[in-house]
């Protein structure tokens, strides 16, 4: 008596789907990594990059106000369209409609700040040129 396994003796073996595609982690380009000069790969010696503390203070200051902004206008809204909590819903969607305004501002704040940083930069340099040219008459 034939075992359930040979059902089928006649029928041919499936074939893998995947064996059309070969081996993908060898066929594929060799994508070199980013880096400097003489940078073979993820040493772990990467040097930490400055960045001005005013700059982060003011990054992680418009992340915060988005996230609360966001989320305060999204809940506000689904606590008075769903619940009809119009005190609670209105509420939140203020709160977050004013940090949302308030990072806005902020985001402005800096950039003019930043900005005037340059001109002023730029005026000195200005200034220093102007200085040495007038000294030829």
């Amino acid at each position: 008596m034939p075992r359930d396994s040979d059902a089928w003796p006649d029928e041919p073996d499936e074939s893998d789907p995947e064996d059309r595609w070969g081996d993908p982690e060898n066929d594929l380009v060799n994508v070199p990594s980013v880096g400097g000069e003489g940078d073979e790969g993820d040493d772990g010696d990467e040097q930490p990059v400055e960045i001005d503390s005013e700059l982060a203070s003011t990054f992680w200051a418009v992340v915060v106000l988005v996230n609360v902004g966001v989320a305060g206008v999204s809940l506000g809204a689904m606590f008075a369209y769903f619940r009809g909590n119009f005190l609670l819903g209105g509420g939140a969607a203020v709160v977050g409609a004013l940090a949302l305004v308030r990072a806005y501002y902020s985001y402005r704040g800096y950039k003019a700040g930043d900005a005037a940083g340059a001109d002023d930069t730029a005026d000195a340099d200005d200034a220093a040129g102007a200085d040495e040219t007038d000294g030829d008459g």
